[in-house]
């Protein structure tokens, strides 16, 4: 008789998007009040009020980190990175203004566009890095084992990589970014382990790649030899049409073959993402216990378009709700598979970051 096989436990999380609205609605208008400097601690309140409605294997979650953290390492990026941005800028403007040809400037800037590339590679380390040491369960929080400035350089790596190979080898890099960020992360005592394998999403981000092609040659080209009376009859100096009607009716058939085109070269590629987010939570550990997540190209697409639906309708207010809504969709699909010794567990010895994630913010990274 075969064995059973391990239950897959959702994590759990019961936050009601009418708590989110209230507090959401309320960092906003503290955020305008202070002229943005609010921004920090409203995404602290964001945090805690996402992390303690979460639950894992039965206890809720706990934010430790605080709204003056990420203030100051705001201030720390300010200096280290924004002020650099602006004198250099300045100096491009001498450079050019001195009889240096634009070439020859923008060869002398390119340092400094790899040194970004670098610092945003570092800034997702260090988000992750802090969000971990800010994230408690029983008493026991997280941590990473280095500090980023070795993952900012494969980082690095990886984006030239990717430019030399075209894009294709997005399933190497991506696989390879993963496991390198989280098999440096540890729960307390458990440390976290990551094998995600690149060459079972090829086909599939080939396959993906090229049917996203072939949609939009077709959808060009019906658009083109349907409609090219339709594009004539706009170009300057053209005689207005005899039927306005007519053309409406000709306008609206043309976006909709870009709006029809648009959601199945969605569909296609949130195919591959959907297979690459069950490839990586796949093979990714705490302990002996494994990740799943239960995702579809379906699920990610009518996740976007409700996305898109809710701030466009709203005319940009629903934006607040984003936060709710990115880390709702995840958690409510992550599942863990076998089981932990809770009592087994120790309070891990690695270093927490004093200052909050302002490299991040300041590249924008990450969704709350």
């Amino acid at each position: 008789m075969m064995a059973d096989r391990p239950v897959a436990e959702p994590i759990g999380f019961d936050a009601r998007a009418g708590d989110f609205v209230g507090l959401a609605i309320g960092n906003l208008l503290l955020t305008i009040i202070t002229l943005g400097i609010y921004r920090f601690w409203a995404k602290t309140r964001v945090r805690r009020f996402l992390w303690e409605r979460t639950t894992f294997m039965g206890e809720p979650l706990e934010y430790l980190g605080r709204g003056i953290e990420k203030f100051i390492g705001a201030l720390i990026v300010f200096f280290v990175l924004v002020v650099p941005i602006f004198l250099i800028a300045i100096a491009m403007v001498a450079l050019k203004a001195g009889g240096y040809s634009p070439a020859t400037a923008g060869l002398l800037y390119l340092p400094f566009y790899i040194a970004l590339l670098w610092l945003f590679g570092v800034g997702i380390y260090r988000s992750q890095r802090y969000m971990f040491s800010r994230t408690s369960w029983r008493g026991i929080r997280g941590g990473m084992r280095h500090r980023g400035w070795a993952y900012g350089g494969l980082y690095l790596k990886m984006v030239l990589l990717q430019v030399v190979t075209l894009g294709f080898a997005i399933p190497y890099v991506t696989t390879r970014l993963w496991n390198a960020r989280m098999s440096d992360a540890m729960f307390g005592s458990l440390p976290v382990t990551a094998d995600a394998e690149w060459r079972p999403l090829l086909r599939t981000f080939v396959t993906s790649w090229i049917g996203a092609i072939v949609i939009y040659a077709i959808m060009l080209g019906v658009a083109l030899t349907s409609f090219g009376s339709l594009l004539g009859s706009i170009k300057p100096g053209a005689p207005p049409p005899a039927d306005p009607g007519a053309m409406a009716a000709d306008f609206a058939k043309f976006y909709a073959i870009f709006l029809v085109g648009g959601l199945a070269i969605a569909l296609v590629m949130f195919r591959y993402y959907a297979a690459m987010l069950r490839n990586l939570y796949g093979h990714t550990r705490l302990g002996t216990m494994a990740l799943a997540i239960d995702v579809t190209a379906g699920d990610l697409l009518r996740f976007t378009l409700g996305n898109l639906a809710l701030v466009v309708l709203t005319l940009g207010l629903g934006a607040i709700m984003l936060p709710y809504r990115v880390y709702g969709f995840y958690a409510r699909r992550i599942s863990t598979i076998g089981a932990l010794d809770i009592d087994a567990v120790r309070q891990t010895d690695l270093a927490a970051p004093v200052q909050g994630d302002g490299l991040a913010d300041a590249f924008d990274v990450g969704a709350f």
